[in-house]
């Protein structure tokens, strides 16, 4: 897949998968880094642009397509590290941190407006 950079401002071209599943887990094997960074890409945007949830992927010659929502974010970005380090892609991973460190501190934020709107309601 052609990389383009992005600015943040526009969203990364989409993914398109193939539909057959035989295909697809040969794909899979063959492009998984560079689905990973795809994945990395769309959250950053989606956290960038604070979107509730984002299409990750889509089936070629179908309506399918795969989402990832706000909740699932930190969860899939932490996957992709995993898989940086496992394959020793280092490169890649201070983008990764970041992008996790970000989602981190968000989580907490919302954490903490949850228990102070709580406190107000008792």
């Amino acid at each position: 897949m052609a990389s383009k950079k992005n600015t943040n401002n526009e969203l990364p071209p989409l993914y398109v998968l193939p539909s057959d599943n035989k295909e697809l887990q040969s794909f899979s094997q063959k492009f998984k880094l560079d689905m990973m960074e795809q994945v990395v890409k769309i959250i950053d945007f989606a956290v960038v642009h604070n979107l509730p949830f984002i299409e990750v992927f889509q089936f070629k010659n179908s309506d399918f397509v795969i989402t990832l929502s706000e909740k699932d974010y930190l969860t899939n970005i932490e996957n992709v590290f995993a898989y940086y380090m496992e394959k020793e892609a280092y490169e890649h991973c201070p983008k990764v941190v970041q992008l996790r460190e970000t989602l981190k501190q968000k989580s907490g934020r919302i954490n903490d407006e949850k228990q102070t709107f709580g406190k107000q309601r008792s």
